[in-house]
């Protein structure tokens, strides 16, 4: 089963629970979700504890009975005996980003200068690419990241307890590096050369970075 659907069914056991248990039962999502047990088998398990707990309140009992005092504890030796996911290095994390930008970016232009040679015009617009525009799209990718990922830790998760603390000023820091590589792009991007890339050969470079995002960020 795909870890959407066992979150959907996972979400669908949730509602049947008491409001005690459904409380503690998201308190055992919180820690096997922020532990490094591999996401496949974190839902896995986490399925398997929502139907025992169901069994467990059909006869009367409540998560305490079923699991204990502490929520985290019914999966301690669970966590220490499964293999752990492997951690992606900041690096290896922003390089994956700017990788995909860049992918993205050869894509389009490949799609709309083949759109345009098929239609009689030319494609010049769209085989011209300044270096800085490379510069700009591989580095504003991964300010964007971060500022999307900021907002989304600011929200409320559907199995979080409460709204989490928003870091206002590393948001400003990187709205202002945003503006500055904006602003900055309107006065240096006719001071770095442009070099001329068909959109076969965008085509070409579109489609061996879809593999390098398979085949090196996403192998394991």
């Amino acid at each position: 089963m795909k870890v959407k659907a066992m979150m959907k069914e996972n979400n669908a056991l949730r509602e049947q629970m008491t409001p005690f248990n459904r409380s503690y039962f998201e308190d055992m999502i919180l820690a096997m979700r922020a532990s490094r047990v591999e996401r496949v088998r974190a839902e896995e398990l986490l399925l398997e504890a929502a139907r025992l707990l169901l069994q467990g309140q059909s006869k009367g009992r409540n998560a305490k009975q079923v699991f204990g005092e502490n929520p985290e504890d019914y999966f301690k030796d669970i966590m220490g005996n499964v293999p752990a996911r492997p951690e992606r290095s900041k690096l290896n994390y922003y390089l994956m980003i700017a990788w995909t930008a860049l992918t993205l970016m050869f894509s389009v232009l490949a799609v709309g200068g083949l759109i345009v040679k098929w239609s009689g015009s030319s494609a010049d617009l769209f085989s011209k690419v300044s270096v800085f525009t490379l510069i700009v799209v591989g580095l504003g990718s991964i300010v964007l990241m971060e500022l999307l990922v900021r907002w989304m830790s600011s929200l409320s998760e559907n199995d979080a307890p409460g709204p989490k603390t928003f870091d206002i000023k590393a948001l400003g820091i990187y709205i202002a590096i945003a503006v500055v590589v904006i602003f900055a792009g309107i006065f240096l991007d006719n001071l770095f050369p442009v070099i001329t890339v068909s959109p076969w050969v965008s085509l070409a470079l579109g489609a061996a970075g879809g593999l390098g995002l398979k085949f090196i960020f996403f192998r394991s």
